[in-house]
């Protein structure tokens, strides 16, 4: 039996459901032989006859790139096609020209049907062709407000004032796999005076990383991450003639998170996320002569903003 045209759609308006079926229809119209596939292009132990990589991207999702490597192709060299549509151009007609590019592509670089069974040289250069596809690498940048725990107070540990500010985080998400890694920075001031006169403020610094997985039927991705993060708090008068009161304090601990991205694959996005924080290490925030007020050792804080997608 023929090898099929193995197709990765690594960004589109849909990666599974109709929309796919339709480039699977047209591209194995377009091909012949053992048609085309969606599916995962290292899949182990099975015959393939190219691998193909396509993009729809940009505003609109306007702008279709194809990559194509044929297997026992010379050193893996890729084939490659970009087009750019018309903002009128239905997304399904998108889909299907997406397919016949990538048959068109598999059938100029083959110049000849695929034997049925890849063995020997032509079963090793699978490896090369993978190899020489471009990872599906996103690039997001986020921003956005939040609120959250704030400040404790007393030897009771009793909840004083909250904290509200603006958060920024950078993602780099690969799509193949879901895997991300994240660097944010935060920005928050007490909601209410914890003494007259007094304000605190919060810097936070944090980096990690997670995994994310589509909700197809709500179009959204939902990221599970963790992160090390470390606070930076000052406690200062309003009045600068009363140096005596200003304080400070940090932590350094971890949180955790799950954040909801709607749509999954837009340029411009929603973002939502709940957290979790545990301090593992801190320094109490003392302000004299007013009552001593300390940082918690865990909390929750809620977010909410945009995300761009860079690339």
């Amino acid at each position: 039996m023929p090898a099929p045209i193995v197709v990765d759609i690594a960004s589109g308006p849909a990666v599974h459901g109709e929309l796919p079926a339709l480039l699977v229809e047209a591209c194995s119209r377009a091909a012949g032989g053992g048609g085309c596939a969606l599916g995962d292009p290292k899949r182990a132990g099975t015959p393939v006859r190219a691998l193909a990589v396509v993009w729809l991207d940009g505003p609109d999702y306007r702008r279709l790139r194809v990559d194509v490597a044929s297997v026992g192709a010379p050193e893996g060299t890729l084939s490659s096609r970009e087009i750019e549509f018309r903002e009128e151009d239905p997304v399904p007609d998108r889909y299907r020209t997406a397919g016949l590019l990538v048959a068109a592509l598999a059938s100029e670089r083959a110049g000849a049907p695929a034997p049925p069974e890849p063995t020997g040289a032509a079963a090793a250069g699978i490896e090369p062709a993978v190899a020489a596809l471009p990872r599906p690498l996103g690039w997001f940048l986020a921003a956005g407000g939040l609120v959250g725990n704030g400040l404790d107070r007393g030897p009771a540990g009793a909840v004083g004032p909250a904290r509200a500010g603006a958060w920024v985080m950078a993602t780099a998400l690969d799509r193949r796999s879901g895997f991300f890694g994240t660097l944010s920075a935060s920005y928050a001031t007490a909601l209410r005076e914890p003494a007259p006169g007094l304000s605190v403020q919060w810097l936070a610094l944090g980096g990690g990383g997670g995994i994310a997985a589509p909700i197809a039927p709500l179009d959204a991705l939902v990221r599970a991450r963790i992160e090390a993060a470390a606070d930076w708090v000052i406690a200062s008068p309003g009045d600068p003639k009363k140096p005596e009161e200003t304080g400070h304090g940090w932590a350094i601990g971890t949180r955790t998170a799950i954040d909801l991205v709607w749509p999954a694959e837009g340029s411009v996005a929603l973002l939502g996320s709940a957290e979790a924080f545990v301090r593992i290490h801190q320094t109490d925030l003392r302000v004299r002569p007013k009552p001593e007020a300390t940082l918690p050792k865990g909390g929750v804080t809620g977010m909410l903003g945009v995300q761009l997608r860079l690339r």
